[in-house]
């Protein structure tokens, strides 16, 4: 059974990153820096849930390597293929050149980052940029899958412990190559895998909603900081995964279980952020202001809503859309931006190129989910039944040729 919180947090997490994307690509350009980052923090706390999910999926029904690795890939694929043919449809609709076959090729492979901030193998294609964090996922499910079998918290721990090392390592190396976006994974992998840990060690602690309102408004803050001049920068994001924590485990919906985290906890290290950002000034004063009010912000509104008695109706808005906003995510994930790529070139009315490209890119995510996938499932099980029926038939070959071959007797 799915966890309805985590499928809502898939949803709304997707939500964000397409309305950061509707924003960015706005045909009067971008309407204010309030929201710049959103996006990738969504997409961050896709990481997570990623580790975590893969961790409960994986507890409640063990597969072995080849199995995982092919139920990834048939779930991760095919749409990506649509979503990649539909980006080079944009490219030749809106009169955009084409990159060359090496960067198409490796977009294809799924070994492609943002130009701008990475670019270490090939850039991402124009009309699709949200592809780049595609090759970072299906890393860190190749990863994974290495580890599966008899010594696995072992190998996870060893892989956590590179993870940690690469994050220095990836400021250290500034050539952009393949070995640096190895790097560049490893270091990232540590977000993947305090998901993951989150499921693994889940009855070691837990939070109460008062502290885990708290915390989830830290991240905001965190995720603006800046040790360097790299936009993704895998510090800064680990310890957003740390305080992402709190959050996490209550949305796993389980019982109290091990050592309380206490309000205490987060307030001091808050505080030093605050100070951090007001004195470094790596963001607009305004923007230091307001962030540094989200977390008392959200206890307020968590505050209202037990007080207006909205509880009832807050989870059950959860309840009734979490399954659907997590069943479209990754096809809205993966073909959003495309949509978007061509209407704010050919609209130049901000309105009408938000009206227009909506329901496109809704039609397109339900046709994807509702008829293309499933297509591609029946497929892949005729396509796994016949190889099964080949090999018994190869198997019962030898016994038929020497039966054949017995002479006949009287």
């Amino acid at each position: 059974m799915k966890k309805i919180y985590l499928e809502f947090l898939r949803g709304i997490s997707t939500v964000f990153i397409l309305g950061w994307h509707m924003a960015f690509l706005a045909p009067t350009g971008h309407p204010t820096r309030l929201t710049a980052y959103w996006g990738t923090d969504a997409l961050i706390m896709f990481f997570m849930l990623s580790g975590l999910v893969i961790n409960l999926s994986e507890t409640n029904k063990p597969k072995p390597v080849k199995a995982f690795l092919s139920n990834r890939f048939i779930r991760i694929y095919p749409q990506f293929i649509v979503g990649m043919l539909l980006a080079f449809i944009a490219l030749y609709v809106t009169n955009t050149s084409f990159p060359s076959l090496k960067v198409i090729l490796g977009n294809f492979f799924m070994v492609s980052t943002m130009k701008d901030y990475m670019g270490y193998v090939v850039p991402s294609i124009q009309s699709n940029l949200p592809v780049w964090s595609l090759s970072f996922e299906v890393a860190f499910y190749i990863m994974f899958a290495f580890t599966i079998g008899r010594n696995q918290k072992k190998a996870i721990f060893c892989w956590f412990m590179i993870a940690l090392t690469a994050i220095p390592l990836f400021f250290l190396k500034t050539d952009r190559d393949v070995f640096t976006h190895i790097i560049a994974i490893f270091a990232f992998s540590s977000v993947w895998i305090v998901g993951y840990y989150i499921y693994q060690y889940r009855n070691y602690f837990y939070a109460e909603k008062y502290t885990v309102l708290f915390g989830l408004g830290i991240l905001p803050l965190i995720s603006r900081m800046q040790f360097s001049a790299n936009f993704y920068d895998p510090l800064k994001y680990f310890i957003f995964s740390i305080f992402a924590i709190p959050f996490f485990r209550y949305c796993l919906q389980l019982p109290p279980a091990g050592k309380k985290i206490k309000m205490i906890y987060l307030i001091i290290p808050h505080t030093i952020f605050v100070i951090c950002a007001l004195t470094i000034r790596y963001m607009p004063l305004t923007n230091t202001i307001v962030y540094s009010t989200f977390p008392y912000l959200y206890m307020g509104i968590g505050y209202l809503i037990e007080r207006l008695n909205l509880k009832n109706k807050v989870v059950s808005f959860i309840s009734k859309t979490g399954p659907v906003m997590g069943k479209y995510s990754y096809p809205l994930y993966i073909t959003h931006y495309t949509v978007l790529f061509v209407f704010s070139r050919l609209i130049h009315n901000v309105l009408l190129y938000a009206v227009v490209s909506l329901p496109i890119i809704l039609a397109i995510a339900y046709s994807l989910e509702n008829w293309f996938q499933p297509a591609v499932m029946r497929f892949y099980k005729k396509l796994k039944k016949t190889n099964i029926s080949v090999k018994e038939h190869e198997l019962l070959q030898p016994a038929w040729r020497e039966v054949s071959a017995q002479p006949e007797t009287a």
